[in-house]
């Protein structure tokens, strides 16, 4: 092989290795500029989802706001009685402070309450008593402001055994509320999968 033609095979060697890394480059950008562009395309969806859930954030609170109110003043009554013991010292405090003295019978149970995480169990007053008539309504309706929440189940009043007096038996429940252990337990509840963009 003459100097010639080895100095066209040389050359022939530097243009295919320059077309090759040429194309190379240009591969490598075209992959840059398309991920540029994927990054770019999922920065605008997020930003657009972000501002959705904005929006739909300030909804929920606008149409919540009268619920919230309302949980809100009620706060301070379940926050007072959150366990058997401070149900039963609530009771035995309005039975003093409204001078009722004879108590004919007097029990308390616990009552569980099954899948539900709010108000897991409650407490279950059964009481007669028998006192003058201002004092026996008087003291129902302290206890209706004591313990708010408690539902009445069971009023029966007759007569006493002076002509002054009133006996009453009453049965009431008192929910327990665990406020804490539902929020943990909303905020374990697997988030609702989003939909996914795909690129046509």
């Amino acid at each position: 092989m003459n100097p010639k033609q080895l100095a066209c095979v040389v050359l022939l060697m530097i243009i295919g290795a320059m077309t090759y890394t040429a194309q190379i480059i240009h591969n490598t950008v075209a992959t840059t500029r398309a991920e540029a562009e994927d990054a770019e395309t999922a920065a605008v969806t997020a930003e657009n989802e972000r501002s959705t859930a904005e929006i739909q954030t300030a909804v929920f609170k606008a149409d919540t706001e009268d619920l919230r109110r309302f949980l809100r003043s009620w706060l301070p009554a379940i926050d007072h009685v959150q366990t058997q013991q401070e149900a039963e010292q609530t009771i035995e405090l309005s039975l003093r402070e409204r001078g009722i003295n004879l108590v004919r019978s007097k029990k308390t149970e616990s009552k569980q309450t099954a899948n539900n995480k709010l108000i897991p169990r409650s407490v279950v007053t059964t009481l007669t008593i028998e006192e003058e008539f201002a004092k026996v309504l008087n003291w129902l309706g302290d206890i209706e402001r004591r313990l708010p929440t408690a539902r009445m189940k069971v009023v029966q009043i007759t007569g006493g055994s002076t002509g002054s007096q009133l006996k009453m038996e009453v049965s009431f429940e008192t929910p327990i509320f665990d406020l804490a252990a539902a929020d943990a337990d909303k905020k374990k509840a697997p988030a609702k999968p989003k939909a996914k963009v795909t690129k046509s």
